[in-house]
């Protein structure tokens, strides 16, 4: 087990088809740390705490702590923090294509693009804010236009390269099934391989599952399942109104003519959830301040933030009493897709194998769409 924690998921099955899925996860509440702490405390603890998403992260928690201080928002530092999450969205969804895809294939991972595209990350902030520090409640503008646009300029160009294989422009132009077809035939970069196998090992419409992608939810509502939920369970795992969701880029890409004729094709299967992250990848740095999906609230020294980080929503609440947290919550996306009844148990419940092996090679490829953020094991016991 990882210090992060990790998620075990068990399948039982019999003559290839999957009898029922167990999702166990040992990630720990990392949010108890910051009880006892002050809101300056808290900002800069964060980051700390959090390797993946940490801009999503510290964002939420700075919206969270001014919304239960009374503070006034920051239009135009928000809007360069907005685009920082997005930014990191799209560095997440690249790590994880040039990480894990290749392993998919069987092929080593393109380490040399790796290295670039950290190195972008950590200087996207210097491009913004004074010493780079962008999540604190005194945070000063500095926004170097040139090198910003610079910056995305090389990110493009290697996301073009190293996972499009030079057919960016001919990937963005994609409308239909028909023409996704189409540049999978016709070209050979690392996006293209992993389609071209979906297409060839026919699991296009793999992991099918009913599961909703969750819609938006309402600070009021949300501030009062909040208050009167078990925010332990409900942080662990979370369901609205009753029912599981899906918190994924695919229910941030519904609204896509492509995706919409894919999904009415093949359902929420692999095809599908693939081509919704590409299409996160190719259209974030084309709009680097989007309109702000986050929303934020708070009264009497309560604050609750929703911030769309790369995986889904992510949800930070905290309370404070005199000056201090005595209460802090976090609900990442994790939570809701890696729930024992979500959309990740739902989908290997649909999976038909023709072996064991078969199956664990399914199973690794709807994971990795789904995407968790800490490592994971799969056991596989047959009936």
């Amino acid at each position: 087990m990882t210090p992060a924690g990790e998620i075990h998921i068990e399948l039982m099955h019999r003559a290839g088809r999957v009898d029922s899925v167990t999702i166990a996860s040992t990630r720990p509440e990392a949010a108890r740390v910051l009880v006892d702490k002050t809101p300056e405390q808290v900002l800069s603890m964060v980051p700390l705490l959090f390797s993946l998403c940490g801009n999503a992260q510290a964002y939420a928690a700075l919206l969270a702590c001014r919304a239960a201080l009374g503070l006034a928002a920051e239009p135009v530092a928000d809007a360069a923090r907005e685009g920082l999450v997005q930014l990191e969205a799209v560095r997440e969804h690249a790590w994880r294509i040039l990480l894990d895809w290749p392993a998919l294939l069987g092929q080593p991972a393109d380490k040399a693009a790796m290295a670039t595209l950290l190195k972008l990350d950590r200087q996207f902030k210097a491009c913004l804010f004074v010493d780079g520090e962008a999540f604190s409640l005194d945070s000063r503008l500095l926004i170097n236009v040139p090198g910003f646009n610079g910056l995305i300029a090389e990110l493009t160009d290697l996301i073009d390269r190293a996972i499009f294989g030079g057919g960016l422009g001919r990937f963005l132009a994609i409308t239909d099934a028909a023409q996704l077809l189409d540049f999978v035939a016709g070209n050979t970069g690392l996006a293209a391989q992993l389609l071209n196998a979906l297409y060839q090992r026919d699991w296009l419409a793999l992991g099918n599952s009913s599961v909703a992608c969750l819609p938006e939810l309402e600070y009021a509502e949300l501030h009062q399942q909040m208050h009167n939920a078990d925010l332990s369970a409900f942080c662990l795992a979370p369901q609205w109104q009753g029912r599981c969701y899906e918190a994924t880029p695919l229910s941030r890409q519904q609204a896509q003519p492509l995706i919409a004729e894919l999904q009415s094709r093949y359902g929420r299967g692999l095809l599908v959830r693939f081509v919704a992250v590409l299409l996160e990848v190719t259209a974030i740095p084309k709009h680097v301040a989007p309109p702000t999906r986050a929303t934020v609230g708070g009264a009497g020294g309560v604050g609750l933030a929703q911030v769309q980080a790369a995986r889904g929503l992510l949800i930070h609440r905290l309370a404070l009493r005199q000056g201090r947290v005595y209460d802090y919550r976090i609900v990442a996306p994790t939570e809701w897709n890696f729930h024992p009844d979500g959309v990740l148990a739902q989908g290997l419940k649909a999976l038909q194998a023709t072996d064991a092996d078969d199956l664990r090679r399914q199973a690794e490829w709807l994971i990795q769409a789904v995407d968790p953020c800490v490592a994971y094991r799969v056991t596989l016991h047959k009936q």
